[in-house]
């Protein structure tokens, strides 16, 4: 089971990097979750006016449905890199459980790199959607906001949640070869 680190007051933060380049990857992860925080704020608070104005004044807000869409992609594609440089994804440990230490730094190691190859391609395919709904000029129904602006928000996210498996899955493989 993945465990959570709390440090005493004062303390240095265990499970904080100790590396430049992670330290830089932890603290764009929190950026970008903090972004994903204020875009869930701003749906909260315009699907509350949608539904106050639907109820009280026959009147809601156009398009509710296609930005509450946008935004949620964008902000789950900018909350995946910070709970991955946490190690806060959700492990299933069943099966592992009672293996030692460096087997589980492996398949740790094992699963961020298959992370990182999934979110690079997430990442490469959002973008080249991006480009192919741009030269198609999709637009969305009710807004008619041009398509592309969906796919090409959520690139990054992935791109940064390559780089922190990346980043984890070297870590991981360092902890794999200490000896026990």
């Amino acid at each position: 089971m993945a465990e959570v680190f709390s440090a005493p007051d004062g303390a240095p933060d265990p499970a904080a990097p100790q590396d430049a380049v992670g330290r830089f990857l932890l603290a764009w992860s929190q950026l970008s979750a903090l972004g994903g925080v204020a875009l869930l704020v701003a749906v909260c608070l315009l699907s509350t006016w949608s539904v106050v104005g639907r109820a009280f004044f026959d009147a809601p807000v156009l398009g509710d449905v296609e930005m509450v869409q946008v935004a949620c992609s964008l902000a789950i594609a900018s909350f995946l890199p910070y709970a991955q440089m946490r190690g806060a994804h959700v492990i299933v440990d069943f099966f592992t459980h009672s293996a030692g230490p460096r087997l589980r730094a492996w398949l740790d190691a094992l699963a961020a790199l298959l992370l990182a190859a999934v979110a690079a391609w997430l990442a490469w395919r959002s973008a080249v959607g991006a480009w192919d709904t741009y030269h198609t000029l999709e637009t969305s129904m009710i807004l008619g906001w041009p398509q592309w602006w969906a796919h090409i928000t959520i690139a990054p996210g992935f791109a940064l949640l390559a780089l922190t498996a990346l980043y984890t899955a070297r870590v991981q493989f360092g902890r794999a070869r200490r000896p026990a």
